[in-house]
C-alpha cells in the first residue's frame, strides 16, 4: 500500500512537471533550439530556457517568486490549483468561476540577440501584433492554435526590453494546452496579458 501511493506520488509530480515544460518549451522548434544556445529560426521562440535569468542584479527569480508574482497580478476572486514553477518560471491553473485556465510566465535576461529578430507576426496565428513602446520595448501580442491539437487556443504576450530583459506571458482555454476546453477563450485580455508581462516585478 506504502508503495502504491509513493507511485502516485511520483506520478503526479512527474505530470506537474511535463506540464510546466509543455507550456514554456512546447511552443516550436525556435524555442527548443533557444533553449538549447541553437540558432533560431522560424517564429519567435516563447520558451523556458535552462539559463533563464531574471532580476535587477542579474540573478534568477525563484520558481517561488515567479509564483508570488504570478498570483499577485491575477484579478482576484479566482481560485489557484495544480502549480509548478522553477527558476524564471512559474505555471498554475486559475479558475474565476467560468471554467480552469492554464496561466505560465517565463522571465529571461539577455535574450536581445536571441530574439530580438523575432518579435514579430511571422507564423501561424489567429490574430497577432507587434508593437515598439515608447521606451524601445518590443512587444508581441499573439492568439493561436494548440500546438498540442485539439480545440484549445493560447493568448500569449511576448515582451523584449532593450536591456534584453525578456517576459512572456500566456494562457490556454484548458486546464493543459493538450486537454479538453473548459471555456469558450482564455479568460484574460491580451491588454491584461501585457500589463501582467511589463510589470517591474519581474525584474527583481
Amino acid at each position: 500500500m506504502h508503495g502504491n501511493t509513493l507511485g502516485r506520488r511520483r506520478v503526479r509530480r512527474i505530470a506537474a512537471i511535463t506540464a510546466g515544460l509543455a507550456l514554456g518549451l512546447g511552443l516550436g522548434a525556435a524555442a527548443q533550439a533557444s533553449a538549447a544556445g541553437q540558432p533560431v529560426t522560424g517564429k519567435p521562440a516563447h520558451s523556458a530556457s535552462s539559463t533563464a535569468r531574471s532580476g535587477a542584479d542579474g540573478t534568477i527569480l525563484t520558481g517561488r517568486q515567479m509564483a508570488r508574482v504570478l498570483k499577485s497580478l491575477l484579478p482576484k476572486g479566482g481560485k489557484i490549483s495544480d502549480e509548478f514553477n522553477q527558476d524564471g518560471y512559474a505555471q498554475l491553473v486559475w479558475d474565476d468561476g467560468h471554467g480552469k485556465s492554464m496561466i505560465g510566465v517565463n522571465a529571461q535576461l539577455d535574450m536581445g540577440d536571441v530574439v530580438a529578430g523575432h518579435m514579430h507576426c511571422e507564423g501561424e496565428y489567429l490574430e497577432c501584433q507587434a508593437l515598439t513602446l515608447a521606451d524601445g520595448t518590443l512587444v508581441m501580442r499573439a492568439k493561436r492554435a494548440s500546438e498540442k491539437g485539439g480545440s484549445a487556443v493560447v493568448w500569449l504576450v511576448d515582451t523584449l526590453h532593450p536591456d534584453g530583459r525578456r517576459v512572456v506571458v500566456q494562457e490556454v482555454n484548458a486546464a493543459t494546452e493538450g486537454g479538453p476546453v473548459t471555456r469558450p477563450q482564455p479568460p484574460l485580455t491580451l491588454d491584461k496579458l501585457q500589463s501582467i508581462a511589463l510589470n517591474p516585478r519581474w525584474a527583481g
